[in-house]
């Protein structure tokens, strides 16, 4: 019985997504910014994507951010995964991504790259774009996994520090270790929340942290920067999680 009970708890950790709804503020916006983040889906063929696109679709996105391992490395039928994200677009045709180490190491992954782009999907792969939106600009950077320190001072440059900044990113860590303050918020994932994690310990381990990690999910200060790490929406090695439901992202920017 205890067996069947850990199965059935697991299978809704890793099958029943949960939408968190984290809500930051800057004087930078005069209205509201909302953006949805995916990050990790890893080709998650037991979430329910009728719901998915539905909760997308209520929140009402500005902008829909994909931080990386949208598919998984071992990934053969990037084709369903194309059709989702083609799905998403139509929900919102200003979409983002950055590029996953797991995307990375897929043997499609020029051609996954190449699909996105003829779906509409904006590529940013250490470069910067402008948007728009409710009459107030807001710069989106997005680094490669790889990044160095000279990639970043080179994408931000010339940038307009008076817009809303975010920054894209699939790992946490790189940025960590050379933002300069010019950006108001990244969004990164990779770390899966460490999958199984410990009520009042959290993330036991995850990628490129070792042990006891201090950046695994949720909500850090970094200066007058905020970095919010998205647990993600899929798993990769064993479908495992542990206090830590597969999640997508509605976040909320006030003035």
């Amino acid at each position: 019985m205890a067996l069947i009970l850990i199965f059935i708890y697991n299978y809704v950790q890793i099958s029943r997504f949960y939408i968190n709804k984290p809500v930051f503020h800057s004087n930078k916006i005069s209205n509201d910014l909302r953006i949805t983040q995916i990050s990790d889906y890893h080709e998650n063929s037991l979430i329910d994507k009728n719901r998915l696109l539905d909760k997308i679709l209520n929140f009402n996105p500005h902008i829909i951010v994909l931080t990386g391992d949208i598919i998984d490395s071992k990934t053969e039928d990037i084709d369903s995964v194309l059709m989702l994200i083609e799905e998403i677009y139509q929900i919102n045709k200003r979409v983002f991504f950055v590029i996953g180490n797991h995307e990375l190491r897929n043997v499609q992954r020029d051609r996954f790259i190449s699909k996105l782009r003829e779906i509409g999907v904006i590529i940013l792969d250490n470069e910067n774009t402008v948007l728009d939106i409710n009459e107030y600009n807001i710069n989106i950077i997005g680094l490669s996994f790889f990044a160095s320190r000279e990639d970043y001072k080179k994408v931000i440059k010339g940038i307009d520090i008076k817009n809303f900044t975010i920054i894209l990113s699939h790992s946490p860590s790189r940025p960590i270790s050379y933002v300069s303050g010019i950006e108001d918020l990244i969004l990164s994932g990779h770390t899966h929340g460490g999958q199984v994690r410990l009520p009042l310990i959290g993330a036991l381990t995850v990628p490129g942290q070792g042990l006891l990690p201090e950046y695994d999910k949720g909500v850090f200060e970094l200066g007058d920067t905020i970095l919010y790490i998205d647990s993600g929406l899929g798993n990769s090695v064993f479908p495992i999680r542990l206090f830590n439901r597969i999640q997508i992202s509605n976040i909320t920017i006030r003035n």
